[in-house]
């Protein structure tokens, strides 16, 4: 048989090079023989259903399109026996076998199933995959190294703490992550110069002030049109904006930044709200804000420290004989469980006295003047988009809004850092004027800490509803007692959840101006910690039941006819379908949502009690999905979190009850709304450039992973089925499915220039397994 390589009209000149350059490896894949160019390269050396997905995509990739395998012929070893008779031998099937579906694998149409698109990614990714698999172990280190001193032995060495330098081995895939490019500050023009106005700090700035010589060596724009000048009538970044040329003007040898004819300063001031603003910075960092919640760990803190300090002086003094040592740690122990033992004691206390004091409390109380009407937030059938970290910012949030969005969430901020006024926190909480029902979400591991950070928000910020996060799976949120780690102390978490209510409250109450609507409180859950012993089922009727306290309220501040309202209760229930251990693999479990859900009681201790909203959240990526789960009315809602970065106009399929074939120029556009969006959110000027080019491409780490629906089998697309490299229906659609970081930078290249010398890219959330670019 002497077939040849056919090549379809729509193939680029790069694939069709890729295919001829690895061919003989492939035909030694598919025919189970040697390969000449890598000979270690068998069916007899490597396990096929092992070894990268692409790996496996070609065998119908190269049937589809009849791979010539002459080359076979010629390098077949003869065969000792004698050939069969033409009329023995069996016939020789043309057809091409049909491809096997695996599980997580997404169908794509046979005929656009691709190999992958660049020479050198190909050659280098199945190589080193192949030999990953074939690489042999390492040889146990001899026992002699341990006699001579050269090793710790098994009960010496405990972590990575026991390695030199004494330090912790820090965790997790991306800590190398390359940092964005500064430029030197001297090579930058001075703000207030560019702008037109006078620097303060005159000739002592590090910025540079010669406007003519930053002119020059300025590079081109990135376009005609200002995204801020078109949005405010006003550029405050004037001649170092990247698309300056559009309200800069030379008169007399002198640049001057103009504005649009109508132009009011500070009209545009409610587009973004949520502000830090100078005083109240000031007032956090001098811990001078005039809180009415109590700070009840004020004390404990400094006790901790001080007990820290001592443990410290202990470790630095000489240490005696191993018997002393050996009784001390003894006495040393029994002390710590007695200790133990009075503080949970204490606790158990404390807990009956709030019980106690919210069951006096649980009486109606009097209509005051001084607490508004309470609104909870609606989340019957609404498009809800869940908390995203990194990618679900304000641009972001704004393009959802756009395709038909309900309510929105920003990203999680640390109660800590906002009440230490960082203003890179307190950026998480910026909310646009698009976004009509808008919450926060808080991550917090003290019950006082909670109150206080809810009492700010209630007075300082214009938000709807506050979500506290008790799923997060991340180990610096859980090392530190909040995000999942709360799951596993139910009486804390309670307490987190008693505080909240009651900062709420309080915040309301001392507002002067802005809405008058108690902000809602919403709970997100996970399954519990791990996915064999699942505990938020046992969670929710506790949280069905928590009040706001009087205990946490300042008694030296607040007045006395102040009583908190009996009736204010949590507003929504939140469970993710996964547990902290999973993270994101395998499919979210919806029928432990509803079991969770169906876990509600009508009454706790002869007292009734109402229903709590249920929200489900997990893998929805289509209409059909959201609607399945709202099916048997034990849901309100469901979240969208991962489907909505895959595909940010899944809210208009769900209104529409519809698959949208988007076509690959209707995608570019809403990567072009993202992008006008992000610049007039972190600016126009060179870094707001190359901060907006980062999150485009922290998006697209996601965004990537979406399949055009006119080249799947069957629908829906599943999440977590993982697609074979495929063709397009044209290049931009090839380019925009590519999961290689260089072809992402590509494209944010269309939209916002060339990136700077030494630019690197590395996601920051492992969606795939994903090269740097």
């Amino acid at each position: 048989m002497h077939a040849h390589l056919s090549s379809p009209p729509r193939w680029s000149p790069m694939a069709h090079n890729a295919l001829l350059s690895v061919k003989p490896c492939l035909v030694a894949i598919i025919t189970k023989s040697s390969c000449p160019t890598w000979p270690w390269l068998t069916c007899q050396a490597i396990d096929l259903d092992k070894v990268w997905t692409p790996i496996i995509a070609l065998r119908p990739f190269v049937n589809a399109h009849e791979l010539e395998i002459d080359t076979m012929e010629q390098q077949s070893t003869p065969s000792t026996e004698a050939p069969e008779t033409p009329a023995s031998a069996a016939p020789v099937s043309t057809e091409a076998p049909v491809r096997e579906r695996r599980v997580g694998e997404a169908p794509i149409k046979k005929e656009c199933v691709q190999l992958s698109v660049s020479t050198v990614a190909c050659v280098h990714q199945l190589t080193c995959q192949c030999n990953r698999f074939l690489k042999p172990k390492p040889a146990p280190k001899p026992a002699a190294a341990a006699e001579d001193g050269e090793a710790k032995t098994a009960t010496e060495v405990k972590d990575d703490r026991d390695r030199e330098g004494g330090k912790k081995k820090r965790g997790g895939t991306f800590k190398k992550r390359p940092a964005d490019v500064e430029q030197d500050p001297a090579d930058m023009l001075c703000r207030p110069v560019a702008s037109g106005e006078g620097c303060q700090f005159g000739d002592s700035c590090k910025f540079s002030h010669d406007v003519d010589d930053y002119m020059k060596r300025k590079p081109k724009d990135l376009g005609e049109r200002c995204p801020v000048f078109d949005a405010v009538g006003y550029c405050r970044y004037g001649m170092a904006c990247r698309f300056s040329k559009a309200h800069t003007e030379k008169v007399d040898g002198t640049y001057r930044n103009v504005t649009r004819e109508g132009y009011v300063e500070g009209q545009n001031s409610g587009e973004e709200v949520n502000d830090l603003t100078h005083d109240l910075r000031l007032k956090l960092r001098k811990d001078t804000y005039d809180f009415q919640s109590k700070q009840q760990m004020k004390k404990d803190k400094k006790k901790g420290k001080r007990q820290q300090k001592n443990n410290e002086e202990k470790e630095v003094k000489p240490e005696a004989d191993a018997s002393a040592t050996d009784a001390k740690s003894e006495t040393l122990s029994d002390a710590v469980k007695t200790e133990v033992a009075e503080k949970t004691e204490a606790t158990t206390e404390d807990v009956k006295a709030v019980a106690a004091t919210e069951e006096v409390r649980m009486e109606p109380a009097a209509e005051s003047p001084l607490l508004p009407e309470r609104k909870p937030v609606d989340f019957k059938r609404k498009i809800y988009i869940a908390p995203l970290t990194t990618v679900g910012n304000l641009p972001f949030r704004r393009l959802l809004k756009q395709t038909g969005a309900d309510i929105t969430c920003g990203e999680m901020a640390m109660a800590t850092n906002l009440l230490k006024a960082q203003q890179s926190e307190w950026a998480l909480l910026r909310r646009h004027k698009s976004e009509d029902v808008f919450g926060v979400q808080i991550a917090g591991s003290f019950s006082d800490q909670m109150a206080r950070v809810c009492e700010l928000l209630a007075r300082e910020t214009e938000i709807d509803f506050v979500d506290i996060n008790m799923g997060c799976p991340i180990d610096v949120v859980c090392r530190v007692g909040a995000g999942s780690a709360l799951m596993t102390r139910p009486p804390r978490l309670l307490e987190v959840v008693a505080g909240a209510l009651t900062g709420l409250e309080l915040g309301t109450r001392m507002r002067t101006g802005g809405t008058v609507n108690t902000p809602g409180l919403t709970v997100k859950l996970r399954t519990g910690w791990s996915d064999k012993q699942p505990t938020a089922h046992k969670l929710v009727p506790k949280l069905q039941s928590v009040r706001a306290s009087q205990a946490y309220v300042n008694a030296a501040v607040v007045t006395a006819d102040f009583k908190l309202r009996a009736a204010q209760s949590v507003d929504a229930i939140m469970v993710h379908g996964r547990s902290r251990l999973q993270r994101y693999t395998k499919n979210a479990d919806w029928d432990y949502i509803f079991q969770c859900s169906d876990a509600q009681k009508d009454s706790i201790d002869e007292k009734p009690m109402p229903h709590v909203p249920f929200v489900g959240g997990g893998d929805v990526l289509s209409y059909e999905e959201f609607d399945e789960h709202l099916q048997n009315g034990k849901l309100e809602t469901c979240m969208l979190a991962r489907g909505a970065l895959i595909k940010p106009w899944l809210p208009t399929e769900i209104k529409e009850r519809r698959h949208w074939d988007i076509s690959a120029s209707e995608r570019l556009d809403l990567l072009k709304d993202f992008v006008r969006f992000g610049l007039e959110h972190w600016g126009s000027d060179q870094k707001g450039v190359n901060r907006t080019r980062r999150y485009l491409l922290e998006w697209q780490s996601f965004l990537c992973r979406y399949i055009p629906v006119g080249l799947l089998e069957a629908l829906p697309q599943r999440i977590n089925d993982r697609p074979s490299p495929y063709y397009g229906r044209n290049d931009l659609e090839t380019l925009m499915a590519s999961d290689q970081a260089v072809d992402w930078v590509k494209i944010s290249e269309m939209l916002l220039g060339p990136v700077p010398d030494g630019f690197q890219f590395v996601p920051k959330h492992r969606a795939n397994a994903y090269n740097a670019a």
